[in-house]
């Protein structure tokens, strides 16, 4: 029950913060008919990233939109940057791509944190006077975290991912992290960002 209550929490955080991060980065919250929203996590800054590559009116878009938190004192907005993306494949090849690196099929990062785990072992526990399953499972507290919105015509998913690079390395044979990572060095390459 205590796991439930804390995904429910985080799930609704992520809601939330993707909602208010929507309107600092002066972005609509509904998704396209196909687009790809990738959230970069902010840290302990006070700005991120928002990835957005979208079909709207027949015409391909893609964008990296760097939005700011207000200035504490005066409440004031800072309006975001809006970095219009170019390639020199065309943004809907980039998004096929993106969708072959199987984003419409990665799962929430819940579904496969049993991978993080080491040193499983069945152990005695005198006080249950039983023995129960033993498992320690890593955090790694250093890294990026993204979020995740993706749409393509009746095909849907979000997830979102803490620190999946350093994760990666730590565990290298977790597939849906090496997918996601895939599609983050894919959308830095093409498009030869930092994000």
């Amino acid at each position: 029950m205590n796991f439930s209550f804390k995904f429910l929490l985080i799930f609704l955080f992520a809601i939330v913060k993707s909602q208010n991060i929507d309107f600092l980065a002066n972005i609509p919250s509904e998704l396209k008919e196909s687009e790809i929203r990738i959230y970069k996590d902010r840290g302990i800054t006070n700005s991120s990233y928002v990835f957005r590559i979208y079909q709207e009116d027949k015409t391909w878009k893609a964008n990296l939109i760097q939005w700011f938190l207000p200035k504490k004192l005066d409440k004031e907005l800072i309006k975001p940057k809006n970095t219009i993306l170019k390639s020199e494949k065309s943004l809907e090849e980039i998004f096929v791509n993106i969708q072959a690196r199987n984003i419409n099929y990665l799962p929430k990062e819940e579904a496969f944190q049993y991978k993080k785990t080491s040193n499983k072992k069945v152990i005695f526990d005198t006080d249950e006077n039983a023995f129960v399953f033993h498992q320690q499972l890593m955090s790694v507290l250093d890294g990026t975290g993204y979020l995740v919105k993706y749409k393509a015509g009746k095909q849907q998913n979000e997830f979102e991912y803490s620190n999946p690079e350093s994760y990666l390395k730590n565990y290298p044979g977790i597939d849906e992290l090496q997918d996601f990572v895939g599609i983050l060095k894919y959308i830095r390459k093409q498009f030869n960002i930092e994000f």
